[in-house]
């Protein structure tokens, strides 16, 4: 079964925002990987057409959700180290580590910036501490990922400060009640070490932006990296 991906839609100003959902309000939001790289090195590469910068501020805010170990964590646990957040689920079949092995492969481009990355759950039911902590370990995925769950309350209360659409899909005839999908927005979002969001980049997008029935592709490491590396140059400025 495959993930519904809620693809980016554009606003009148021609600026791409993801789509929050049913009938949801959708705002523009960037994720900013800061890290060791070189910003001479990565400003050379223009960002991607799909790298939201102006006004990725506007998305974001505190989360109180619990580590594979069952602690507490908050965002001041993150102070002063520029953190990767992705909202996902560690039954995804697809989408969800996709993203997680481009951007370990985004971290590790030339000159590409040393960030905390963190997996936030949109599926808390199944997503225990114990299931969190053993998937963040995934050969592949960056390192030092962070997993993180909670309630529903407390999940609810992540998803709407950074504008997350996720709802879960009704599980299939003959299937078991813990058999199912959650259909889910898929951005990075990148914040510095206030917490404050500077760059959003979508993980998939229509191959032709202009055609809603192209085929929906992923964007690649090079164009995460480069994304990563405007939004810490405006922020820095």
């Amino acid at each position: 079964m495959q993930d519904t991906v809620q693809e980016p839609r554009r606003t009148l100003t021609g600026a791409i925002i993801p789509a929050l959902g049913l009938a949801g309000l959708v705002a523009a939001a960037a994720l900013l990987l800061v890290g060791r790289g070189g910003p001479e090195k990565q400003a050379a590469l223009a960002p991607p057409g799909n790298c939201i910068l102006e006004n990725a501020d506007g998305v974001g805010g505190p989360i109180d959700l619990v580590d594979g170990n069952g602690a507490r964590v908050t965002e001041a646990d993150f102070a002063g180290t520029p953190a990767a957040l992705y909202f996902g689920f560690t039954h995804c079949p697809d989408v969800c580590p996709a993203t997680m092995y481009t951007l370990a492969e985004a971290l590790a481009q030339p000159g590409g910036y040393d960030v905390q990355t963190i997996l936030v759950s949109v599926d808390p039911a199944r997503d225990t501490p114990e299931v969190m902590r053993a998937y963040v370990q995934t050969s592949g995925f960056p390192a030092g990922l962070v997993g993180l769950t909670g309630s529903d309350t407390q999940i609810d209360a992540a998803k709407r400060a950074f504008q997350v659409y996720a709802a879960s899909a009704p599980a299939r005839t003959g299937d078991a009640a813990n058999v199912y999908n959650v259909d889910h927005s898929s951005l990075l979002y990148i914040v510095d070490g206030n917490w404050r969001t500077v760059a959003i980049i979508p993980t998939m997008q229509r191959a032709d932006p202009a055609d809603p029935r192209s085929p929906m592709v992923a964007t690649g490491p090079t164009a995460i990296s480069a994304c990563i590396a405007a939004g810490l140059e405006r922020s820095t400025r």
